[in-house]
């Protein structure tokens, strides 16, 4: 048949069924395009997810404790590195000596304590936990009623709404709705809390060491000592997080969140400080645990390696993927 034989045939096939092919092509087009529709969803959703995850520091941080604290991450660190007992303290120079460690962007220590607050002449227990700048890059900040802190030592506090509604006298109702972050935040932004914290300070000895004298070192160790000072801090809310940004702390997460830089400068009393009776009081502030983030997750391990070197224990997702793997 000839090429217009053909063409005429099939526009007489298209006229004579116009209802069985008008349904087929719209057929044909929804499933394009739910097909179309799918692939971007999951392109957007794991694009989404990874986004979140490189911002939230999970691959580049790595989580360095003290030997001494008994309570390695694993059996390899237990049977390898100096004995606890002559490892080094996880301390202020010790956290500046990883900050200058190559390829390391930020080591900032883990400060949280139990506390109470008060606000309006009613008091509230919570867990406070200090927060360091670069945390205002983290998406759980994004849709936060208010403003991140203005400096690293500012007297300044973000509350989650959790929190937030406790100072309200707001208590959910369960299966009510949600209440709104931007309602909740407007009565308490720009108000003052008053913060009661426990310093530790280190006590003079009790009698100098006249010229000439010879003092074990062990014994001056022991003479020394130091007080547990109560001390009230005022603070200014400045922002209101509808997310948690602490929530993979699980019970231990904190629900108010200071500077870093400022919860350093108040010496707030650690379990650190109590755990460790076995080395001498010094005034440089000791860390449970201190987070050393990393320019790229590649140069994790070698900053691992560093820092193993120096006699801390290390963990980072790299060790747990391993694991897995193992």
């Amino acid at each position: 048949m000839k090429i217009y034989d053909l063409t005429e045939l099939a526009v007489r096939n298209l006229r004579e069924s116009l209802l069985r092919n008008s349904l087929t092509t719209v057929g044909i087009s929804v499933g394009v395009a739910s097909l179309v529709a799918m692939l971007a969803l999951g392109i957007g959703l794991q694009q989404l997810a990874s986004r979140r995850l490189r911002k939230s520091g999970l691959f580049d941080t790595v989580i360095v404790t003290s030997r001494r604290d008994l309570r390695s991450f694993s059996r390899e660190q237990e049977s390898s590195g100096p004995d606890p007992a002559d490892s080094p303290a996880l301390d202020e120079p010790a956290r500046q000596k990883m900050e200058q460690l190559p390829d390391v962007t930020e080591a900032f220590p883990d400060i949280r304590f139990i506390t109470g607050l008060r606000y309006e002449g009613k008091q509230h227990l919570t867990m406070v936990a200090g927060l360091p700048f670069s945390a205002k890059n983290n998406d759980a900040f994004d849709g936060m009623q208010g403003n991140f802190f203005s400096s690293d030592a500012a007297p300044e506090v973000i509350l989650q709404k959790a929190f937030a509604e406790e100072l309200l006298g707001k208590t959910p109702k369960p299966g009510a709705d949600d209440v709104n972050v931007a309602d909740v935040a407007r009565p308490l932004l720009g108000k003052e809390l008053v913060m009661r914290y426990a310093e530790r300070v280190e006590a003079p000895l009790s009698a100098a060491p006249q010229p000439g004298d010879r003092q074990d070192p062990n014994e001056a160790a022991l003479s020394a000592s130091y007080s547990v000072v109560s001390h009230e801090q005022p603070l200014k809310i400045v922002g209101v997080s509808d997310l948690d940004p602490d929530s993979m702390r699980g019970s231990a997460r904190a629900r108010v969140f200071l500077p870093s830089k400022l919860a350093q400068n108040l010496h707030v009393m650690q379990p650190s400080n109590l755990r460790d009776t076995t080395r001498a009081l010094t005034s440089a502030p000791t860390y449970t645990t201190v987070s050393v983030r990393v320019k790229s997750p590649r140069l994790v391990p070698t900053v691992e390696d560093a820092i193993k070197k120096m006699g801390f224990n290390t963990f980072s997702i790299t060790d747990a993927t391993r694991s897995l793997r193992q």
